[in-house]
């Protein structure tokens, strides 16, 4: 059975933590990986009173069961440009982090705020969570099938949100051949996997079985969208090469070259036989480098989970965005504290 996520298991598990925490600075190593004892640090609720922009909470998008079996409804906020009345804007929809089994909306509600101040219709989804997890102790390979559909449904979830977006574009002032996908942990790993796993290739990672149980990974729909880029904050992807040139998209990544959470090289773990490898920021940046493809990354020679400050990241996403919206072709590795408006 091919893509067994139990690679992703222990990659994942520090992540819960991780969506409360403040984000680190470069020059600090992140605390907070498996095993070091830190202390869960609650991060400050951004105060939304002071966006200029409009934001719409709680679009549903769609209702589907849950790892529980009850009926889950799932929605959005969506945050519009301040004057955005009138005007169509490229659009980022971003996934929170969380193990697949916490997390929320809400927290990317800063770093969305932020977008949307400068021109761009953010837009934060909650996709289904749970799949049985106790503790990192008590997890066994039995569980690798659990995590597995976990990750399917908010794959499923990502594509529903997408199509919803684009059916609705003209109401939240969006232009849906501008879209960019993105997210954080977990939710980088979705944004990733939904973006660069092609239906040709689904079967092997993810066996029929799975489709007979939870449906279609891809839900059909006539509200056709352009994804334009990807926005990857510590996450990973099971296979580069099945990034082709036909699929490339220009992407951006923000990784710790320490992630005890997800691996910044490739990483393989061996409790389970089924186990394969997952790929981090330094072998997906190459693929796309050696593609061709406008590709950025920010790496924290010393990081850990969850690095560079969200301003830092801010300016060079924005950055980033504003290059592939004007055709810049660009392929630059950053290391520290280093802005990639600055580099050509």
């Amino acid at each position: 059975m091919g893509f067994s996520f139990f690679a992703v298991l222990v990659i994942l598990l520090a992540s819960c933590s991780r969506h409360l925490r403040p984000t680190a600075s470069v020059t600090n190593k992140q605390s907070g990986d498996i095993g070091d004892g830190s202390k869960k640090v609650k991060k400050p609720v951004y105060n939304t009173s002071t966006f200029s922009g409009t934001l719409v909470k709680n679009v549903v998008y769609s209702n589907a069961v849950d790892y529980q079996g009850t009926n889950q409804q799932l929605a959005f906020d969506v945050y519009k440009p301040a004057n955005a009345e009138g005007k169509k804007s490229p659009v980022i929809v971003l996934l929170h982090g969380g193990s697949f089994i916490g997390g929320d909306k809400a927290n990317l509600s800063s770093t969305c705020s932020k977008l949307a101040e400068n021109g761009y219709v953010a837009i934060s989804i909650n996709y289904r969570l749970g799949w049985g997890f106790i503790s990192r102790a008590a997890t066994t390979c039995s569980d690798t099938n659990k995590l597995k559909q976990a990750i399917f449904r908010a794959v499923q979830d990502t594509h529903a949100a997408l199509n919803y977006i684009a059916a609705h574009a003209d109401e939240y002032n969006i232009d849906k051949d501008w879209i960019f996908l993105g997210g954080q942990s977990a939710g980088a790993i979705t944004a990733l996997t939904a973006t660069y796993l092609k239906s040709k290739d689904m079967n092997a990672f993810f066996p029929d079985e799975y489709a007979q149980k939870l449906g279609s990974l891809y839900k059909d729909s006539s509200a056709h969208y352009t994804l334009k880029g990807v926005i990857s904050m510590w996450g990973a992807f099971v296979n580069p090469e099945l990034i082709t040139q036909e699929t490339a998209l220009p992407t951006i990544f923000f990784q710790g070259q320490l992630d005890k959470a997800v691996p910044f090289e490739s990483r393989t773990f061996t409790p389970c036989s089924s186990a394969t490898t997952v790929y981090g920021t330094h072998p997906l940046y190459n693929r796309l480098k050696f593609l061709n493809v406008t590709t950025v990354a920010h790496v924290d020679p010393q990081g850990g989970h969850g690095v560079f400050e969200e301003d830092f990241r801010i300016n060079n996403i924005l950055c980033f965005l504003n290059n592939v919206r004007e055709g810049v072709k660009k392929q630059v590795y950053l290391t520290g504290i280093v802005n990639s408006c600055d580099k050509q």
